[in-house]
């Protein structure tokens, strides 16, 4: 299984109220921390969705879905053994949201271009640098690499260039790493909007996908949709 969705803001009416509803009163204090109102509405967006699809395949309400972080940040599922997984990112004005039975990381940029030629080579190694020929291949790059340590649950407490990927990301390629959290994992990368770049990480090889857009108006409607 697997299902990527991206919703956007603005929230339409009414659909602001609907999020809190699904969301534990610990989980909207941290949002409510958020400086801007727009950063809040696009984590109680991503919070939100991400409890209205995990519900029904636990059998409980959205706010009793129980969640966890691990010691990096990852929020995980708190349980004991399961075959569920999910990963969630945030950028500009979308959310990109994954779910899966494999463990699984998910990244969304909103591009600022042009890219700084050091942020390349910050976060790039020379061979990855033979494939590195333009803004847009930096930010698969960047995505690719997010969603594997994401996948991980390190973050960037391992820096990007601990790994690299074996190919460009568009066509599907592999992590390198002497991190054996990170060795083989494999990442599809893809723009799923105009100015946006995403990525997926799972364990194994799979058939890239396209997310699935939602307007945000659908979501209290909508229900999660199996790949096989």
């Amino acid at each position: 299984m697997l299902s990527v969705y991206s919703l956007s803001l603005p929230l339409p009416p009414g659909l602001e109220s609907w999020l809190r509803n699904q969301v534990p009163d610990s989980t909207l204090a941290v949002i409510a921390r958020r400086k801007r109102q727009s950063d809040q509405h696009l984590s109680l967006l991503a919070h939100g969705a991400l409890r209205h699809f995990l519900a029904p395949l636990l059998g409980c309400t959205p706010r009793a879905v129980p969640i966890k972080n691990l010691k990096h940040g990852k929020p995980v599922l708190d349980l004991d053994d399961t075959d569920l997984h999910f990963s969630l990112s945030h950028s500009g004005e979308r959310v990109l949201l994954g779910i899966a039975d494999q463990t699984i990381g998910v990244d969304i940029e909103a591009m600022r271009l042009p890219v700084k030629p050091g942020l390349i080579e910050h976060c790039s190694v020379p061979s990855e640098r033979s494939w590195l020929k333009s803004d847009l291949d930096f930010y698969a790059l960047w995505c690719g690499k997010e969603a594997a340590l994401k996948h991980a649950g390190t973050g960037f407490h391992i820096q990007p260039q601990e790994l690299s990927l074996d190919g460009h990301p568009d066509h599907g390629c592999t992590v390198q790493s002497p991190h054996p959290i990170l060795q083989g994992l494999v990442v599809h990368s893809h723009r799923p909007v105009d100015n946006y770049a995403a990525a997926v990480c799972l364990n194994t090889s799979f058939s890239p996908r396209r997310v699935s857009f939602l307007d945000s108006i659908q979501l209290p409607d909508v229900k999660l949709t199996d790949h096989e």
